[in-house]
């Protein structure tokens, strides 16, 4: 069988890449006709969408099953308010210190952080976000265990923070697909695999790994910055728990780790499914979300996504397999003489 060229490999992702621009811009300009609770609701979704891609590319792509997403969360939401509160900047510069301080932070911690491998790595990235929670619920200059209150007169809201929570959306899944499609991705795939084997043909292990590991932290810290203004208030219980690291591990695989749509199904399934549907019941929500995992984890290991493309796909590869009345007929046909 011969293996597809890069160049091929590249051009497969012209129209998705087009869908996805298309996209975009349809969104930004759907603001108008939002209400307010749909204009939040938007928010809240695009903004799990961004933090399970972000997921995605790390652990589904490079294979470093990550719970920190919360330490890089609470960076890029108290970036932004520490930015706000204590200086004069605007808004703009708050945001993108968000990105910068959430990278910062990745490259802190890649040396520690990428020497671990499988378990040890989750461990690890699990033990930064509880830290950094501590750190910030002892530290006055950011409020302590109560918080921050961000400037309402000086962020972004309604429409106009749809419109940054529908651009962040968009670039998550444009890495999404550059990582699918491209001659990185593959080497990153190759990591992921068969790591001894990748770094026999030359692969860097390490910088690939760096290289998924600091723009999926940058992005998860935007999606803290949005947060931060969406919820005006933040604490370190609220953008610092755990729970934001679980619901990204969720989200993506039950959607599909290593697929460029598994995590809108997840976010979908997950949140609008079961999240805001049992709002008033949370522990139910919990238990039915932990027996969602266990299931997918055990049935469906590729996630939901791969398993309805399955589902739709096989009536159509049954119905072109199937033979004709004519062809049918002619075989019949054809094979009488030699029964005669």
């Amino acid at each position: 069988m011969k293996t597809p060229s890069v160049p091929a490999v590249a051009s497969k992702a012209l129209w998705p890449a087009a869908a996805l621009a298309a996209l975009t811009v349809a969104a930004f300009a759907l603001a108008p006709a939002l209400s307010l609770g749909q204009l939040d609701l938007s928010v809240t979704l695009l903004t799990y969408l961004t933090i399970a891609q972000a997921w995605n590319v790390l652990a589904g792509f490079s294979g470093q099953i990550s719970l920190g997403a919360a330490a890089f969360m609470a960076t890029g939401g108290y970036t932004t308010a520490l930015i706000l509160v204590h200086t004069g900047l605007p808004w703009p510069v708050a945001f993108l210190g968000a990105g910068v301080g959430a990278a910062l932070l990745a490259l802190l911690l890649a040396v520690p952080l990428l020497r671990l491998r499988g378990d040890y790595f989750a461990v690890g990235t699990l033990a930064v976000s509880i830290a950094i929670q501590a750190l910030l619920s002892n530290w006055n200059w950011a409020g302590g265990a109560s918080g921050l209150t961000l400037p309402t007169e000086r962020i972004p809201s309604g429409g106009n923070l749809y419109q940054i929570a529908v651009l962040v959306a968009a670039l998550a899944m444009a890495l999404t697909l550059y990582v699918r499609h491209s001659a990185f991705g593959l080497r990153l795939a190759a990591v992921r695999d068969n790591e001894p084997a990748a770094a026999g043909l030359g692969v860097s292990v390490y910088r690939h790994r760096l290289a998924a590991l600091v723009p999926t932290s940058a992005l998860t810290g935007l999606a803290g910055a949005v947060i931060a203004f969406q919820f005006v208030v933040i604490s370190p219980d609220g953008v610092a728990s755990v729970n934001w690291s679980l619901n990204a591990v969720l989200m993506s695989v039950v959607g599909g780790a290593g697929t460029v749509l598994g995590p809108v199904a997840g976010v979908g399934i997950v949140y609008y499914g079961l999240t805001r549907a049992l709002q008033n019941q949370q522990t139910l929500s919990m238990v039915i979300e932990g027996v969602l995992l266990i299931a997918i984890v055990r049935f469906a290991p590729q996630g939901a996504w791969p398993l309805i493309c399955r589902a739709v796909r096989l009536p159509l590869t049954r119905r072109r397999a199937a033979p004709t009345a004519t062809d049918t007929g002619s075989n019949a046909i054809t094979r009488t003489p030699e029964h005669a």
